[in-house]
């Protein structure tokens, strides 16, 4: 959630938000990646349980992205859920802009402007000779021939490229951890309940004006995209060991090597962050509106992360009293961190024994 926010943040700035996927190519386009990732059937991670009296919740923490052509052994999860009375999902957050779709659509054309370097130039011409030698291999190496990519600013280049990495490297397209619970829950005809969605809206200031100071900005993101190049590939390893832990049931690697980064450290490791940064520093009327907006965003994304916990710990507290039997779906983050879900309920006295 948190990285989804992040995301959300910088995408608030018009720029962040302009990374576009790679294009697909043939196998014969891309040279094909070794890998080593788990595939077949593999257990999953066991479950916490989270126990008043003899009433007790069962939770699964979710993991994504699994990798492709593995498959999990849900035997477990089908029994927990099946002598449960319900199946319990964390709140849905919405925080979106007050432009509307109409005007969304209007701003498009500006906005794809502004993700490109200006002037014409292309990365050949902004990069390092060094940096972009490097990252023409590894977008040789993972995008294939990809020749639109040059002409995106650094920052969105390289998420361009993360992208395709993650795709390449077969880290996607394994199963997804709520789809299975709901196909099990529907089977059996267990109750579900979700708790209120957090909606809120965010007064965005003169976005054209913010898109046309967007396309006139150099690049202050070069320096953060040498770096950002050098750990692309230290990323998929841990992405992979992060989803062969979660796979195995190996939950001390799990938990060791999880980050549990605040909201503002998930915006900061971001290279598009150096773009808003060099926006918001300007005295014109367009970096104050965003600089207000931005502000604005990050508030209500801290609050509304606040309120879905509170709201979801409202509903466990509900269900423990009622149930004598609940299955849980949390994330990952929600599960291990210290101010997570799990760790409120101990707070709260809930008996909490963790998988073994």
């Amino acid at each position: 959630m948190r990285r989804q926010l992040a995301t959300g943040l910088i995408a608030f700035g018009f720029l962040g938000g302009l990374v576009l996927p790679a294009p697909a190519r043939s196998a014969a386009e891309v040279p094909e990646l070794e890998t080593f990732v788990v595939s077949g059937e593999q257990p999953g991670p066991g479950l916490w349980k989270v126990s008043k009296g003899d009433h007790v919740m069962w939770v699964l923490a979710a993991y994504a992205p699994l990798p492709k052509d593995m498959t999990w052994g849900t035997q477990q999860i089908e029994a927990r859920i099946t002598e449960s009375q319900e199946v319990l999902y964390a709140a849905n957050i919405s925080i979106a802009p007050n432009i509307g779709l109409f005007r969304a659509l209007t701003l498009i054309p500006a906005a794809l402007k502004a993700g490109k370097i200006p002037d014409g130039r292309t990365l050949k011409d902004v990069l390092p000779p060094e940096t972009y030698a490097r990252w023409l291999e590894l977008r040789q190496k993972y995008m294939g021939k990809d020749d639109d990519a040059e002409k995106y600013r650094p920052a969105i280049a390289l998420e361009q490229l993360r992208g395709a990495a993650m795709r390449k490297s077969k880290l996607f397209g394994g199963p997804n951890v709520y789809a299975v619970v709901g196909d099990i829950r529907k089977k059996h005809k267990i109750a579900s309940h979700m708790p209120a969605a957090v909606s809120r809206t965010v007064r965005v200031e003169d976005p054209r004006g913010m898109l046309k100071a967007a396309q006139k900005l150099q690049l202050p993101d070069v320096e953060c995209f040498t770096s950002g190049l050098e750990q692309i590939e230290p990323e998929i390893e841990r992405v992979r060991e992060l989803g062969n832990a979660w796979a195995r049931g190996d939950i001390t690697k799990l938990r060791s090597m999880h980050r549990n980064l605040t909201f503002k450290e998930e915006l900061n490791q971001s290279c598009a962050n150096a773009l808003m940064i060099a926006l918001r520093e300007g005295k014109s009327t367009d970096a104050a509106h965003l600089n207000k907006t931005m502000a604005d965003f990050e508030w209500h994304a801290e609050l509304a992360s606040v309120q879905s916990q509170l709201n979801w710990i409202a509903a466990a507290k509900v269900a423990l009293e009622k149930n004598p039997s609940t299955f849980a779906v949390l994330s990952v983050s929600d599960v291990l961190r210290p101010d997570g879900h799990i760790e409120k309920l101990r707070a709260l006295g809930y008996t909490v024994e963790e998988p073994q």
